[in-house]
């Protein structure tokens, strides 16, 4: 697999990729020429030399690469005799860029300075743009950033719209080109958007269309991208655009090859290269040196190691870097260099060393961190075949070195954990073959096990801990008052707009007009947060974890990669590294690719309700867990489990070791942890004193207002429902209140109209131990920001939707909280990150240790579950603890899992946040004696439960066997 993936990390179809599409926007039609087509061009602008159109015959007619000398000489003539009109220097430079980008510089620089002189706003705007484009491919990154700023004033200035669009797409271009804020060039061009549909030109459409789908795909958001792509191939199509349809076909062939990384599949190569050879056939077709040298170095990647395609490939190579020379192309020299140093490397050591050598110093040359990063790649894949493992793992940590540069770039957290993703598959692979590296004995198993783990702690769940680490080492910063102040306008404004989209009787076109303003108003939103703050981050090393861990506690580190990528490389594989205090050992496990339908069948089977999952849960059990387990000492009753991929979708409670043997919890306490490091900072945290509050909200009551649920591509606001009361919520909140009445945590109960967002933030949630939600909650997949907890409104300026950046302003001080809720979809899953929901804004207001449903449940099932779940913390367990003991009595009860297996300890297992009663001993396990962790832990600190980071899928249907059970069909979300 070549480093040119990470080209397309941010450039898939980038941006630079569509230089020229400016060049386009005004061009209606590109038919074929006529005989006398030029010179009838001529004859026009002599009848009308004021018209910006007059001139742009001759770039429509020099589409056919035929005419293009003929048009060149044509409008130097023109020129010469018509010095006062700038447009034929802008269409001069049009035209050399088809062919000789080179070229256009001085007509585009002459243009700009003519219109500047002229006062002429649009003329210089689209001049600056493609003047810009032309000396970002020369790699002058400074001066485009001069004529990037220049256009931005221009057209503010100007006070037309279009041209606004046109100055949007430039700024979101510089940044996105070098990797630099991806999510600001993303809200940029959504920005554009709303300007520039459905009223604006098709130029200008089309100009926004590729680097939006472009910047979409960078950041994982796939379908968008594709949506942006096959938008944009209907326009040239209709325009008859010959050079955009060439750029469509190779945006698709990358998007293709980013979904085949993501997943590869059997046979999927020679997909892949029927769709490059067909984006090569368009550039030649469009005639665009470019978009030619990019397919030919696509192809190049995926042809095999035939003689046949191996002469085929090198050929191309030659071509690109020809080309790419030709052209001034120093970024397409680049990627077409280490794509035959790749090739090269099974048999040409030197060749392919010499040439990933060339890239990384020209990439360096031209200070491009993304193709830095991908030149350090490329490297490291040429070192694996050409030098011993050890150098090889050497350069594949440099290479990390350089994507951690990359990621410092992203100015806020969620384009930071958003372009990490796609890089995640190159830290499995070098801790898997650090591993492998153990196993062969070509480094030492200790020291191999010690730098995997290294590296799998730099992939896990890195912006939550960040942003934890800040909030603890770093003061709060005070925005200015004017932006507080902008900011609190515009919430207000987005809570008002999400009232009207909760109203039934809204049309559609006025329900389309509303998601269009609060999408706005999300951007507005996104612009005025403050930047995360940055701290200096100490991962937690394997010798660390493994003395902080208790006598009865083992780590279990699962890295879900994959055998082979879609090019048949080696990838890592898939593994579990088991920590005790007493050591670690690494087991292999089948790949992700085997994992994910198992994982989705034995989900299938639990929603039965009829014991069916039994054997697929023994099947996981011993594919994950059985190797481990048998060699851990017999002391070890608590797991805590970092998963990964599709394991964040795995019910490990109800694995068993034998289709009739006891589940998992029967045996052990369990808990899902980010990562070691996070575990290490909740864990370290000051001891607080026994007391506190316990606030539950229970069964809210809207007074008639109706909730939404996300089942449709609208998200939170695609369909209107009543989401109805939760009576059994209501008796859950009820008794939990006598529960904890006799105990250190006072409890106070808001059920109805008093459960409300209002109530919530006003409440003094520095005391709060334990914070109880029983109530509905939605999920949005695509737009995880519009998730929320359903509760009351409690004021006009509240919406009743709890949701991401109201949770992580709440200032919890190391909370328990209990989401005893229900949604069948789990958010966006970011590679490392994890599971972007509730949860994780909880997380970062502070909380400490999550209890949430992994599935739908039930009402009065959950209301059963979590009654018993307090009795045990009210006599002093812990909270992995109390929840095993629960689950325990439900399964005893003859429940089935889907009613009590969902549910799952996140965060700190050993909190204990209810200390047992005076004179009674509470059977807590806790970690080993003598350690800050176990001391933080049995001190009482309240733990953090939050909504869905690891939801599951799926509804149920039968009743249970609950005596209190009597609407077994009611569910919670």
């Amino acid at each position: 697999m070549s480093g040119g993936r990470r080209q397309r990390a941010g450039r898939l179809g980038s941006i630079l990729l569509a230089v020229g599409l400016t060049l386009h926007a005004l061009v209606a039609a590109a038919g074929p020429p006529e005989p006398s087509a030029l010179a009838g061009c001529e004859e026009g602008f002599v009848a009308h030399p004021g018209r910006s159109d007059a001139a742009m015959c001759f770039f429509r007619e020099a589409q056919a690469p035929e005419r293009r000398d003929e048009a060149r000489r044509r409008l130097r003539g023109l020129i010469a005799r018509h010095p006062e009109r700038p447009w034929l220097l802008l269409v001069l430079g049009h035209v050399e860029m088809l062919s000789e980008p080179r070229l256009a510089e001085v007509s585009y620089r002459q243009a700009a300075l003519a219109f500047r002189s002229q006062g002429d706003a649009e003329g210089e705007v689209l001049a600056g743009i493609n003047l810009r484009n032309v000396l970002v491919l020369q790699g002058r990154t400074e001066e485009a950033h001069v004529w990037v700023l220049r256009v931005g004033e221009v057209a503010r200035a100007s006070g037309d719209a279009q041209l606004q669009v046109r100055a949007l797409i430039l700024e979101a271009a510089e940044l996105s080109d070098l990797g630099q804020d991806l999510g600001r060039a993303y809200r940029l061009l959504k920005r554009a958007e709303v300007l520039a549909f459905p009223g604006g030109s098709d130029g200008v459409k089309k100009q926004l269309l590729n680097p939006l789908a472009a910047v979409s795909a960078s950041l994982g958001h796939f379908d968008e991208a594709l949506e942006a792509y096959a938008r944009l191939a209907e326009l040239a199509r209709r325009t008859r655009d010959v050079g955009t349809e060439a750029r469509v076909r190779l945006s698709f062939a990358h998007l293709a090859y980013l979904r085949s990384e993501e997943r590869p599949e059997p046979g999927g190569r020679p997909e892949l290269l029927r769709l490059a050879r067909e984006a090569l056939a368009a550039a030649r077709s469009a005639d665009s040196k470019a978009l030619e040298a990019q397919c030919l170095r696509l192809v190049a990647e995926l042809l095999g190691d035939g003689p046949e395609e191996r002469r085929e490939a090198d050929e191309h190579l030659r071509r690109c870097l020809e080309l790419a020379l030709e052209a001034g192309l120093p970024e397409r020299r680049i990627a077409c260099l280490w794509t035959r140093a790749e090739r090269l490397a099974g048999v040409d050591a030197a060749g392919a060393e010499r040439d990933a050598d060339a890239a990384l110093a020209l990439a360096a040359e031209h200070d491009n961190p993304r193709y830095l990063a991908s030149a350090w790649r490329a490297r490291s894949m040429v070192a694996f075949r050409t030098r011993p493992l050890p150098e090889a793992l050497l350069q594949a940590e440099r290479a990390l070195d350089a994507v951690e540069v990359l990621r410092q770039l992203q100015k806020d957290a969620s384009s930071q954990a958003e372009l990490f993703s796609s890089w995640a598959q190159d830290y499995h692979r070098l801790a898997g073959r650090t591993l492998e590296a153990g196993e062969s004995a070509a480094l030492p198993s200790r020291e191999a096990l010690e730098r995997a783990f290294a590296v799998s702690e730099r992939l896990r769940a890195r912006t939550l801990f960040e942003a934890l680490v800040a909030s603890r080492a770093l003061a709060p910063e005070d925005a200015a008052p004017e932006r507080q102040a902008a900011r609190a306008g515009v919430l207000r404004q987005l809570s008002a707009t999400q009232r009207r989209l909760l109203e039934p009787s809204l049309s559609g076109a006025e329900r389309t007009r509303l998601l269009g303003e609060l999408q706005e108003l999300e951007r507005r939103d996104g612009e005025l947060r403050p930047a995360p703050r940055h701290a200096e981050v100490r991962f937690a090393s394997l010798a660390q974890t493994e003395q902080r861990l208790g006598d009865d506690e083992a780590l279990l580190v699962f890295l879900v990669g994959a055998d082979a990528d879609h090019l048949g490389a080696p990838a890592g594989g898939a593994w579990v590294l088991a920590v005790t205090r007493g050591g670690t050992h690494a087991y292999r496990i089948p790949e992700r690719a085997r994992l994910r339908p198992a994982v989705a069948l034995l989900s299938g089977l639990i929603e039965r309700r009829d014991g069916s999952e039994a054997g697929a849960a023994a099947a996981l059990y011993a594919q994950l867990l059985a190797p481990a387990l048998r060699r851990l000492p017999p002391r070890v009753s608590r797991l805590l489990l970092v998963p990964d991929g599709p394991l964040h979708d795995l019910v490990f409670a109800a694995l068993r070791e034998r289709a009739d043997g006891p589940p998992l919890m029967a045996r052990h306490e369990l808990a899902l942890v980010p990562s070691a490091s996070l575990l290490h900072h909740w864990r370290e945290r000051a001891v607080r004193p026994p007391g506190g509050e316990a606030l539950v909200l229970a069964d809210p009551d809207r007074a008639g207002a109706p909730t939404t649920v996300a089942t449709a591509r609208g998200g939170v606001f695609g369909e209107t429902a009543n989401l109805g009361a939760l009576p059994d919520a209501r008796r859950e909140g009820h008794t939990l209140e006598a529960t904890l009445e006799d105990t250190a945590v006072r409890p106070r109960l808001l059920v109805g109209a008093a459960a409300s967002e209002q109530a919530l933030k006003a409440s003094a949630l520095d005391d709060v131990r334990i914070l109880h939600f029983a109530a509905h909650a939605v999920v949005d997949e695509e737009a995880p920001e519009r998730s929320a907890l359903v509760l009351a409104p409690g004021a006009e300026q509240e919406d009743g939707l709890l949701q991401p950046r109201e949770i992580a302003a709440l200032g919890l001080g190391d909370a328990l909280v209990v989401l005893s809720s229900c949604q069948g979809a789990s958010g966006a899953l970011l590679a490392g990150e994890g599971v972007l929901s509730l949860a994780r804004a909880f997380f970062e207001a502070g909380a400490r240790s999550v209890v949430a449903s992994l599935w739908p449940l039930r009402d009065a099932e959950a209301a059963w579950l979590l009654e018993r779940y307090y009795r045990h913390l009210a006599a002093g367990q812990g909270v992995s603890q109390a929840l095993a003991s629960a689950q325990r009595e439900a399964w005893e009860d003859g429940q089935p899992a889907a009613a009590w297996a969902g549910l799952a300890v996140m965060g700190d297992a050993a909190l204990v946040p209810v200390p047992a009663p005076a004179g009674e001993a509470a059977h807590v396990l806790a970690p080993g004696s003598g350690w800050t962790w176990g001391l933080a832990a049995l001190a009482g600190s309240v733990l953090l439960a939050a909504v869905g980071l690891w939801w599951w899928r799926g509804g149920r249907a039968k009743a249970a066997r609950l005596p209190e059970v009597r609407e077994a069909g009611r569910l919670r979300g």
